[in-house]
């Protein structure tokens, strides 16, 4: 059964992840006290597989610390990769998985020479929150259907173009 291995916050940006037993997740923002938290934004919540970080430490040949692969919540038993337009029930919250989470430059600073490449089309889901509420460390995962398909797929890109556009108005 997939579960919750470890729970990551960063409170600023550029600061060390924090290892965390429970948080608590609002709707359509994200992990309380992580900086990178928004209304709107795409990645409100990040998940990553155990096995994948325990691939790349075999690969790299090197321990990978936890949090370090910047994705707050890692979970093991379930292949996430497969689950982009479905639902998510983590303990209590809901979540619609919206994207892969692509690994950057800051894979190499943040784990180690490398880990970019290791961590390519591995590099967990982003994730929209639905339903908020507590998780913690050891809670289950199960898969959720929508309720009304074509209603999530509306919903998603709705999501995606009003994320896109607050970046548009930031940069304005």
């Amino acid at each position: 059964m997939a579960e919750i291995v470890s729970i990551h916050i960063v409170r600023e940006r550029n600061a060390v992840a924090e290892s965390c037993n429970q948080v608590i997740v609002r709707s359509n923002f994200g992990i309380t006290e992580d900086y990178r938290s928004e209304k709107f934004h795409i990645g409100q919540i990040t998940l990553i597989e155990a096995e994948t970080i325990d691939e790349m430490s075999r690969e790299l040949g090197y321990e990978i610390p936890a949090g370090s692969s910047r994705r707050q919540i890692m979970v093991k038993g379930i292949e996430l990769n497969e689950l982009i337009g479905r639902n998510l029930r983590i303990g209590q919250i809901l979540v619609r998985v919206e994207d892969k989470c692509n690994p950057c430059k800051n894979m190499e600073k943040k784990i180690g020479p490398g880990a970019e490449d290791a961590m390519n089309n591995k590099g967990g889901i982003r994730c929209r929150i639905i339903g908020g509420g507590e998780i913690h460390v050891g809670d289950k995962i199960t898969v959720e259907n929508p309720r009304c398909p074509y209603y999530a797929r509306l919903s998603s890109l709705c999501f995606k173009f009003i994320s896109y556009l607050k970046r548009l108005s930031s940069k304005a």
